[in-house]
């Protein structure tokens, strides 16, 4: 998508959203290593680095840390934020839509998966644990 604005003159930015466990597919890598020889600088990355995969944690099964690393080899104009601070986000945002470097963005959005919810925070197979409904009921009520 990103190409195809790009070669029909069209202003429109492409944002991409993935986690970091999807980081350990060569697909991507492909992707980002294209985007970048392409020059689509109309192309926005945003990992949510909460630093947990499907299985565990990702340290556990390819440690790709500093993440921030990967893609300035690249030469994305890159930056890391707190996922969980919307001023943030907005801020950073606002500075990647002014960057005039030829190449992708990617903001890496360093969250917590499950926050505020400590069960799931210190859970690492939190992705795809299923709560029931009394689990559900329950953790609304700490919430409040």
């Amino acid at each position: 998508m990103a190409l195809a604005l790009k070669r029909k003159r069209n202003k429109a930015k492409v944002f991409v959203l993935l986690g970091d466990g999807e980081l350990y597919e060569g697909s991507n890598w492909e992707a980002i290593m294209f985007a970048a020889h392409h020059r689509l600088n109309n192309l926005f990355l945003i990992v949510d680095n909460n630093k947990i995969s499907m299985l565990d944690y990702c340290k556990n099964i390819i440690d790709l840390y500093p993440l921030e690393d990967k893609f300035k080899v690249f030469n994305y104009t890159t930056r890391v934020v707190n996922g969980h601070d919307i001023r943030e986000l907005y801020k950073v945002f606002l500075e990647l839509k002014k960057d005039k470097s030829p190449y992708p963005k990617t903001l890496i959005a360093d969250t917590k998966k499950g926050k505020g919810v400590s069960c799931l925070e210190e859970d690492a197979l939190c992705h795809i644990k299923s709560l029931k409904a009394n689990e559900v009921d329950t953790l609304i009520k700490r919430l409040k």
